[in-house]
Order: structure tokens, then C-alpha cells, then sequence
């Protein structure tokens, strides 16, 4: 991936919480414009630390970059507000969905319209509701009482209300039934490929994210540990075991094989 490609890059960052906690140690990745870029890696490998420190907010949580540089269409965002970088056009949809609860469906959409011109709202409602149809028949319904599947694409809906060009999604799968978890899926690669939204996914469910995506990168303690075409990873004897949950032979590895696979990762050798 050129750098002449890239629409974000972010180059050797470090993210230390409360000026002492060292999450990130020296994290590059690139998204080009148009594309689907995963982020895998287990719980507390730093996979939502780098969406914070895209999208600005790490400041929120006592969070900050101190070494290293974000650039978004060759402008330097690092040193910007949340608010800022919002208006450039990323937007991330944090894990948990994150809802107006006591709002409508519909004043949920509005919400997210709120930086834009209101004489379009209309229009940007029309593009949710052709990408989430189910949403327009629960337009009036309370947040609140959605489903988990409905408040995440409620979650991407509103981001898409502001006009993104680049999306930030934090585990869009978690706690979801699998033929919700496809639907969205498929709705995230037809915003790609329709809207020419560029997106960073990041996803504990890496062979669903790296059908989506044409490049990943694997983050283990902070650290990008391997990277490369989604396809080449797909087929990567790592990634298939430690991963896909799968042997050599393609097989379903038991818990029993598995559990000690931290001795036997080669990049920690």
C-alpha cells in the first residue's frame, strides 16, 4: 500500500494513558481511500486505543499521543480536537452502540446531522433508510427499546448522516445473532463499494472481517505484529490457527490444542 495511496496515515504512534500506562508502542497502519482495512487482535491488544487516537478521543479518557503522527488527506490531525477531526469526515462508531436511548429512532438520525446543512436532512435520511430499510418502519420508536441489531444499525446510520469519508467501526458484531451480524456486514461493504466510504474495522471475528477487507493488520501488547492483502492472510498458518480457530488440515482446533498457543506464535519467537 504506497504512501501516495493512503487517506489515513498513521505513522509509529505511541499512546500512553495517564502519562504513564504505554498501550501503543510504535503502531503505523495506512487506510487508502475507497478501501476496508481491518484491525484484529484479542481483547486489550490496542485495537481501540488506535480508533481513540484517530478520531481524537483519547483526550476524553486521560488518553494521549506521545510519540508519533496522524495524517488524514496529507493534513496532520493528531494535535486536533475530536471535534475537528469529526469535521473532516471521521467518524467512529464506538463499541456498545452508544444510543440516545430516550430518543426516537429518527431523532437518533437527526442527532447525527447536526454539523451539516439542514436543508439535505431530508435528503441523508433517504440514504439511511435505503441502506436500513428496517429502520424507516421503526423511525418512531424509542432507541431504548431496539434491539441490540437495530441500535448498531441505528449506531451506523447516524454516522452516516454526517457524510463520512472515513468510518472508524469498533466491534459492529459484538453480542449479535450471526444472520444479524451478515446483514450489517453486507451493509458496511455496500456503503464501500456504493458511497466510496473508506473504513477501519476493527473485529474480533476475523474471518468475517477479513472477507470484507481487502488489507489487515494483526495487533498483539500494542504492537502491529504482521500485516498484509486480506486474502494472503485468510491463508497465513497463524491467522488460521490462532485466529480462525483452525488446524493445518482446515479442521476446528480443540480448546485443549489451542490454550498454549502464546509459547508457539512465531512473532513472539
Amino acid at each position: 500500500m504506497p504512501p501516495g495511496d493512503a487517506l489515513l496515515h498513521v505513522n509509529n504512534i505511541e499512546v500512553r494513558y495517564h502519562q504513564v500506562i504505554l498501550v501503543l508502542k510504535g503502531v503505523s497502519l495506512k487506510v487508502p481511500a475507497g478501501g476496508i482495512v481491518a484491525l484484529l487482535g484479542a481483547n486489550g491488544a490496542g485495537k481501540s486505543t488506535t480508533l481513540k487516537a484517530i478520531s481524537g478521543l483519547l483526550k476524553h479518557e486521560e488518553g494521549q499521543i506521545t510519540d508519533g503522527s496522524i495524517e488524514f488527506m496529507g493534513e496532520r490531525i493528531d494535535r486536533k480536537s475530536a471535534e475537528e477531526i469529526a469535521a473532516l469526515g471521521i467518524i467512529q462508531v464506538l463499541e456498545g452502540r452508544r444510543v440516545f436511548e430516550h430518543l426516537t429512532v429518527e431523532e437518533n438520525l437527526r442527532v447525527g446531522a447536526h454539523h451539516g446543512d439542514g436543508r439535505r436532512l431530508s435528503e441523508r435520511l433517504e440514504l439511511v433508510y435505503h441502506y436500513f430499510p428496517h429502520l424507516k418502519t421503526i423511525r418512531n420508536r424509542v432507541a431504548g427499546f431496539c434491539s441490540g441489531g437495530e441500535q448498531q444499525m441505528l449506531a451506523i446510520g447516524r454516522a452516516l448522516m454526517t457524510r463520512p469519508r472515513l468510518l472508524l467501526l469498533d466491534e459492529p458484531s459484538l453480542g449479535l445473532a450471526p444472520l444479524i451480524v451478515r446483514e450489517i456486514m453486507e451493509i458496511i461493504t455496500r456503503l464501500n463499494q456504493e458511497q466510496g466510504i473508506a473504513i477501519l474495522l476493527v473485529e474480533q471475528n476475523a474471518k468475517l472481517a477479513l472477507e470484507i477487507a481487502q488489507h489487515a493488520y494483526v495487533l498483539e501488547n500494542g504492537r502491529v505484529v504482521m500485516e498484509g492483502p486480506a486474502a494472503a492472510l485468510r491463508d497465513n498458518p497463524d491467522i488460521r490457527e490462532f485466529y480462525l480457530g483452525l488446524t493445518e488440515m482446515g479442521a476446528r482446533k480443540r480448546f485443549r490444542e489451542a490454550k498454549w498457543y502464546k509459547r508457539r506464535k512465531r512473532w513472539l519467537t
